[in-house]
């Protein structure tokens, strides 16, 4: 993930652009956020920054002077300027420092999404100009938090570790994958029950609780609707040698 910066002096609009906006599906995380370019410079000289997303008027130091030191030191980041002066020797300070892009208050999501989209392919066709990468898709973001804890999650639990919202994420996955979020969460519910079941020692009770069914009557029934036979059943065929399982079709 490439991490982000934003720099902005008003509170709520550095919440607003942390919270709202999906960053997680470009392949972004807001790493910090800063009122200023003197504490912006001061959260770079411990943390390396892929990119920032800069205000250009803030009071004791400005996007400006915070771009001309972050070149004077050699931080390897990308800067957008985001103001809500529309004014062309702001734009063309801004670009003779090396700024990628210059945002016109307030930014809206398209434009958000247009510009970091950008960056983020070119940042990875340099890493890797013979197969660009690209960022994991939503679904496998969401595929690997389901398997680290299957026993405690909802769609608003992955949406938070997500940054973005449940309504955004459930129309995301279904157009990703045509599936809906509880039919991603089912399959791989039931998936890490059969691997949990083919070892003797885990009780269908526990296997229950660690894939997210406080009750072990639901787990067998979702079970039942999903493979056909009770996990009892089904642990019980997979141990037999395939030829008794068989026989009846001999």
């Amino acid at each position: 993930m490439l991490r982000l910066l934003i720099i902005d002096d008003e509170a709520a609009i550095r919440a607003g652009i942390s919270a709202y906006f999906p960053w997680a599906s470009l392949g972004i995380e807001v790493a910090a956020t800063c009122q200023d370019g003197l504490e912006a410079l001061a959260a770079m000289e411990t943390t390396k920054f892929d990119l920032v997303l800069c205000d250009i008027r803030m009071p004791r130091m400005d996007g400006i002077a915070f771009a001309e030191k972050v070149r004077e030191r050699g931080y390897p980041c990308d800067i957008v300027f985001i103001s809500a002066y529309k004014d062309f020797a702001y734009a063309k300070k801004a670009i003779e420092l090396g700024a990628r892009e210059y945002i016109v208050k307030p930014a809206g999501y398209e434009e958000l999404n247009e510009v970091f989209s950008k960056i983020v392919k070119e940042r990875a066709a340099t890493a890797h100009p013979d197969s660009p990468a690209q960022p994991a898709s939503l679904a496998e973001r969401t595929l690997r938090i389901f398997r680290q804890d299957l026993a405690d999650i909802c769609l608003s639990s992955i949406a938070v570790k997500l940054n973005m919202s449940p309504n955004y994420l459930s129309a995301k996955l279904h157009q990703e994958t045509g599936r809906t979020f509880s039919e991603l969460l089912l399959d791989a519910r039931m998936k890490e029950a059969e691997r949990l079941l083919a070892d003797p020692a885990n009780r269908v009770g526990a296997i229950s609780a660690l894939v997210g069914y406080a009750n072990p009557k639901s787990f067998i029934r979702a079970f039942r609707l999903y493979f056909g036979c009770s996990p009892t059943a089904y642990r019980y065929a997979a141990r037999q040698p395939s030829n008794n399982r068989h026989s009846s079709d001999e």
